[in-house]
């Protein structure tokens, strides 16, 4: 039986960091692990927040690593920007590495970051050390690399495109969607996404950071599901930094095909699969990622 959320533990939140850019916009973030560790830039999911670097919180102490989590725009606390395109967050991307006082960093992103990860490392590549993406969306990838796509999230996708209203009730859980949210149905992920989400310690977290990813509403993620049926501005290959792409070979959220696709437009990207790895591959075993960021 799925755990009602009252009866979900309780979720200590970090604390959030916040930085005024000139024009008055707001930038939220969060710090986990080691803060006199060179900062990683972390870009969450969509829809997500600054919140989702909870679940990697004792795994990057215990690593001595700083992960810095910032919402991107209209998530969380962070102020939306005008326009469309995942370009919109670079001039984030340089407030927050001089706020921090770093002219570089290592760039990652989750699932729905890595429109925006990619767009940064293209357009500002001095300011980029290297770029991970881990089970990360890419714009542009050929409808064939979604053929194993799980049946309920290609539905979303499709409907961000062509009725964002709809799309916008469905992130919400509203109306006749409210029960395909609250009682997801476990059968159509990958058994390795299944045991994590049925844990009601991720679902605790979940809960805090979906609930903050949504804190203005859904437009944010309704625009960014729409995006990745687009490419991006500048062609993949003129990616110049050192790639990687971490990817579960089970994922039915984002499918491995995509990065497969992805890795083959950037010249020297490197590609490690996680045998039965699904979507969450990360909160199971983070020591993918943290092997390359030690």
């Amino acid at each position: 039986m799925t755990p009602s959320r009252a009866d979900l533990p309780r979720v200590e939140l970090p604390e959030t960091h916040r930085l005024t850019v000139p024009g008055g916009r707001r930038i939220a973030y969060c710090s986990y692990g080691d803060p006199a560790a060179p900062p990683v830039i972390v870009l969450h999911g969509s829809p997500g927040s600054r919140y989702e670097g909870l679940a990697l919180r004792q795994a990057a102490t215990e690593a001595g690593l700083c992960l810095v989590f910032p919402d991107r725009p209209g998530y969380g606390e962070t102020d939306p920007v005008s326009g469309r395109g995942f370009h919109r967050w670079n001039d984030d991307f340089v407030a927050l590495l001089d706020h921090l006082g770093h002219e570089r960093a290592v760039l990652v992103a989750i699932s729905g970051g890595g429109g925006y990860a990619l767009s940064a490392a293209q357009r500002l590549p001095g300011r980029v050390t290297r770029l991970i993406l881990a089970c990360a969306a890419v714009p542009g990838a050929p409808r064939e690399a979604y053929a194993h796509r799980i049946p309920l999230v290609k539905l979303v996708n499709m409907v961000a495109v062509r009725a964002p209203a709809v799309a916008r009730r469905m992130l919400a859980g509203k109306g006749v969607f409210k029960k395909a949210r609250n009682e997801p149905n476990l059968d159509a992920w990958p058994r390795s996404d299944r045991l994590i989400m049925a844990d009601p310690a991720y679902r605790a977290l979940s809960e805090a950071d979906t609930s903050e990813g949504q804190r203005q509403g859904a437009d944010a993620a309704v625009a960014d599901l729409a995006g990745y049926s687009r490419p991006l501005p500048d062609p993949l290959r003129s990616v110049s930094v050192p790639t990687l792409f971490l990817h579960g070979e089970a994922d039915g959220n984002v499918p491995v095909e995509v990065a497969r696709w992805a890795h083959a437009q950037i010249p020297g990207a490197e590609l490690r699969t996680v045998p039965d790895g699904g979507h969450l591959f990360l909160l199971a075993d983070p020591g993918p990622l943290l092997r390359e960021l030690a």
